[in-house]
């Protein structure tokens, strides 16, 4: 059931005054550089909804990320419409988060690929959506489909990296 858990990538889950039960998605996306993969969220100029799946992300503080994304997609295309948008994470250990904020262009093209932008989200909101039904065991997994691919996603973690 969703519910509002803080406003920055480090909150506490606990429901009960004065305990702690601290998630920490900085650690998350920093400690598996391209292994944790989230459904963005976006809107379409008519007003539909748009997802997509994600994976270069670096926490650069609690309230940042920086993600790069190939330039010319509908998710780019909204976000550079209006900025919105909402990651929503399945991982391991029944973790299921929501992190909304805003997004703005940073770097286009990368310096590592012309294909790709990055970009600076402003954590505004991050929310609990642990099912009461369904236990998460295990997030989305995904290898790269060749030795270029793995070069790739080298170069674009680094330079996610160097850009916090």
């Amino acid at each position: 059931m969703a519910r509002v858990v803080g406003d920055s990538l480090v909150v506490n889950v606990a429901r009960k005054p004065g305990e702690e039960q601290i998630i920490d998605l900085m650690r998350l996306f920093n400690d598996n550089p391209n292994k944790t993969i989230v459904v963005a969220g976006t809107v379409n100029a008519d007003g539909s909804p748009n997802t997509a799946p994600l994976s270069l992300i670096y926490a650069k503080d609690p309230k940042t990320l920086l993600i790069g994304t190939l330039r010319n997609t509908t998710t780019a295309t909204n976000l550079r419409r209006e900025g919105r948008v909402s990651l929503e994470i399945f991982a391991a250990d029944d973790l299921v988060m929501g992190v909304q904020g805003t997004m703005r262009v940073v770097k286009e093209p990368m310096a590592a690929s012309d294909a790709m932008a990055l970009w600076e989200m402003r954590v505004e909101k991050v929310k609990l959506d642990t099912s009461p039904a369904q236990r998460v065991i295990q997030g989305p997994a995904a290898t790269p489909r060749s030795e270029k691919a793995q070069e790739f996603e080298k170069a674009i973690i680094a330079e996610l990296w160097s850009a916090g």
